[in-house]
């Protein structure tokens, strides 16, 4: 698939949206064939970066033990946990927590208490904490870092006929969401065992519109 294939169906794409107050989602679609999510070979949990991030914020909250740093977090993090309140964090506040908030990091020493009180609520969600270094700058890089970064899976399928990932927004320039397209479909393309052979249809859409087919398998 290249690039061209990509910007010639967002192009149609775009050409077909109404007007709407609020700006709409991008995603691309890839549907699958024999494809079996039993077999771990046919599984994929990627992390990617965006080449044109559609976030300009995250939310991030930051479990820490050390005092000092949560003072110096003020102002970077959106909200900081101390070690000795997160058993007081119930199960409902836990599920808030893993709505709201896109980054979640922790301080190596709290990961343990992390994991006792809050893992059943935050790991089927994808939410458990990084290990984050107990230094202010590392921390904030990896909050920046995370506006790019995209998480694909489809572990957590009951079938593996497709995957829907957000690519940017319908404010974007067209080339822009092409880059980030081809980057998902070039990461997915990768881990298929059967390649080509494994590839349905890839389509596009926005919140709101229906789906455009991209080019042809090639």
């Amino acid at each position: 698939m290249e690039k061209k294939n990509f910007e010639d169906s967002l192009a149609k794409l775009m050409s077909t949206l109404k007007k709407r107050k609020f700006d709409e989602s991008v995603e691309l679609i890839m549907t699958f064939k024999n494809l079996n999510i039993k077999n771990t070979e046919h599984r994929f949990d990627l992390s990617i970066n965006l080449p044109f991030p559609y976030r300009q914020k995250v939310k991030s909250i930051v479990f820490v033990k050390d005092k000092n740093l949560a003072q110096e977090l003020n102002g970077i993090a959106d909200k900081i946990v101390l070690d000795e309140d997160i058993s007081k964090i119930s199960k409902k506040e836990a599920k808030k927590l893993a709505n709201e908030y896109d980054v979640f990091l922790a301080e190596g020493p709290v990961m343990l208490v992390v994991g006792k009180y809050l893992g059943q609520t935050l790991s089927p969600r994808e939410k458990m904490p990084i290990v984050a270094p107990p230094n202010v700058n590392a921390i904030k890089t990896l909050i920046a870092s995370a506006i790019a970064k995209q998480k694909i899976s489809n572990k957590k399928n009951k079938s593996s006929v497709a995957v829907q990932t957000k690519i940017g927004k319908s404010s974007q320039k067209i080339p822009e969401l092409a880059e980030n397209a081809l980057r998902v479909y070039s990461a997915i393309f990768e881990k298929l065992p059967g390649k080509l052979q494994n590839i349905r249809e890839v389509l596009v859409k926005t919140t709101m519109s229906a789906p455009v087919k991209v080019g042809d398998k090639q």
